[in-house]
């Protein structure tokens, strides 16, 4: 339950602190006097979006504070999946700077909007006037009854495997596009294929083939140069190694004469090892040079293919075009395979649309089983709030297709007047009506809603005398299971609180202020007479707000 509601900075509200108890609390005020500021504020701490026109100072930051005491049982597992820490009396709390940005914290760790508002959705209930049309909705009135049939559990692990089952169908029919794609371009990919294959390529073969073809291009200058190097260094009169050999041969003589002697002579005597290596590998390449002159047409043939495919792809080498065939081929196998991975994926879809229809047809048994009570009840409750004649049935068709709520499409059919066949509420319920039979909806889903706190913003909008009573009646009765909070301008709903505040505003030269205070027993008499009199007390409206206190 609410406990304890703290305002600073908000609209015409410089600050405002008030503290709740359980049971039936009611709130009253002239029009304008700030009952809706209140419920902004409140608001904010449930997760709303804000912009910086709602600070009343510009230059302070705006702060709206709530404390609940909670149940751990009931909401353990929220603060251990989002891993915070309980506290029975938690609070939760809003800021919004002058910068326009807005901070949510609760129990002083910061939190995302989604978050916030994921909490105060197990907190608390704000209907106000806008949510009267909320019962017209059908999601809202499919949510009543399984909420009443006590299938949210059962409601929600649907929901989880209806997301499972539509991510499956996604990657389905993802898997379809691919292939519907792919095989639009299965031709051109096999044709580029066939063509890099039928070159056979091996690795680094343009490398290799350039030069074989430099040295068939250069065989008569090669040739040449071999020979008369063969020539100079082994067979002319005066060759490069007998010389050499000479020299070296003549250094040994003197090389005991001194040291730089006999370092030359020993150095002589490397180079003529190296020399002569050198000799006979060039004598050695001169022998075994055979210049293939006719090979060098189809070098040239097979240099001209690998470089039209590399331009036609723009590639760079005999490799690369190698690394596209593998990718070519990776693609068609892909492409072959896709068959196997779509059937392989419809199976999955297949399997989980038949466990989500076992679980959607259990699940609209149970609701079934509840509409004659639900509709028996709301009847009921509606005859007490003097629409006697009124009558109330649930509607229930079931489709072919899962959506998130199964397989039922269910519509609340009503009638306020006797002899007449009762139709969608869109089209047969007055605002008033709709207040009562919203009231009537809370007041039973009360019973079965772990919901601790529940705010009715001007509910009985649209009704007066007895069937306003009757109203008031229905929220005493709620808060005897959880805290009811309502902002009323009927006196017979206000004198029915266990508590009553009352909100009004003052004005001096500067500004407006709003505030709130719990009333005492007399100024309770007083503030129910200007209900029922206006301004100008009268002796029979004191008496007449005494009597309804007391009654």
């Amino acid at each position: 339950m609410l406990s304890h509601l703290y305002i600073a900075n908000y609209a015409i509200i410089e600050e405002l602190k008030v503290n709740f108890d359980n049971g039936f609390t009611v709130i009253t005020g002239e029009t304008g006097a700030g009952k809706s500021i209140l419920l902004g504020a409140l608001s904010l701490i449930l997760g709303k979006r804000v912009d910086t026109s709602v600070l009343n100072d510009n230059t302070k930051k705006c702060v709206i504070e709530g404390v609940f005491k909670l149940k751990e049982r009931k909401y353990s597992s929220f603060f251990s999946l989002n891993d915070l820490d309980f506290d029975d009396e938690t609070t939760i709390r809003r800021e919004i700077l002058p910068t326009g940005k807005s901070r949510a914290f609760i129990n002083d760790t910061p939190v995302n909007l989604t978050i916030l508002k994921e909490f105060a959705e197990l907190l608390i209930d704000i209907h106000s006037q806008h949510q009267t049309l909320q019962v017209k909705d059908v999601n809202f009135q499919i949510n009543v009854v399984d909420s009443y049939a006590e299938l949210t559990t059962d409601v929600n692990d649907y929901k989880n495997e209806y997301k499972k089952y539509l991510a499956l169908k996604r990657i389905y029919e993802k898997l379809v596009n691919q292939e519907n794609t792919a095989k639009s371009d299965v031709d051109y990919i096999t044709f580029q294929l066939n063509e890099i294959q039928k070159l056979s390529l091996k690795e680094d073969e343009q490398e290799q083939l350039e030069a074989q073809l430099e040295i068939i291009n250069n065989a008569e200058e090669i040739k040449e140069i071999l020979q008369l190097s063969v020539e100079a260094f082994s067979h002319s009169d005066n060759n490069i190694v007998s010389t050499i050999k000479s020299i070296q041969h003549s250094f040994n003589k003197i090389s005991h004469c001194a040291e730089e002697y006999k370092d030359i002579a020993e150095r002589l005597t490397t180079a003529l090892i190296e020399v002569g290596d050198i000799a006979r590998e060039i004598e050695l390449m001169n022998d075994n040079s055979d210049f293939d002159l006719e090979n060098a047409d189809y070098i040239n043939q097979r240099l001209n293919s690998i470089y039209s495919l590399e331009q036609k792809h723009h590639l760079s080498n005999s490799n690369e075009l190698l690394l596209l065939q593998e990718n070519l081929e990776s693609k068609l196998a892909k492409i072959n395979s896709f068959d196997e991975e779509i059937e392989n994926q419809l199976k999955e879809v297949q399997l989980k649309e038949k466990k989500l229809r076992h679980l959607a047809k259990e699940i609209s048994n149970k609701r079934v089983k509840s509409f004659s009570k639900l509709a028996k009840e709301i009847t009921s409750n509606l005859s007490e709030l003097g629409m006697v004649d009124a009558s109330f049935e649930v509607n229930h068709t079931t489709g072919e297709q899962l959506n998130e709520n199964g397989l039922d499409e269910i519509t609340f059919l009503f009638s306020a007047n006797k002899g007449f066949v009762p139709i969608e509420l869109y089209k047969a319920a007055s605002g008033g009506e709709l207040s009562r039979l919203m009231l009537t909806i809370k007041s039973i889903l009360s019973k079965t809603n772990d919901i601790s706190t529940i705010l009715f913003d001007e509910i009985d909008t649209g009704v007066s005398g007895d069937v306003a009573d009757k109203m008031g009646s229905i929220m005493k009765e709620m808060s005897k299971s959880i805290q009811v909070i309502a902002i009323t301008h009927l006196p017979q709903v206000a004198a029915k609180g266990d508590a009553h505040f009352k909100i009004y505003k003052t004005t001096d030269k500067a500004k407006t202020i709003t505030s709130l205070k719990v009333l005492t027993k007399e100024e309770r008499v007083e503030e129910l007479a200007k209900m029922l009199s206006g301004k100008d007390l009268t002796k029979a409206a004191i008496e007449n707000a005494k009597n309804l206190i007391s009654n």
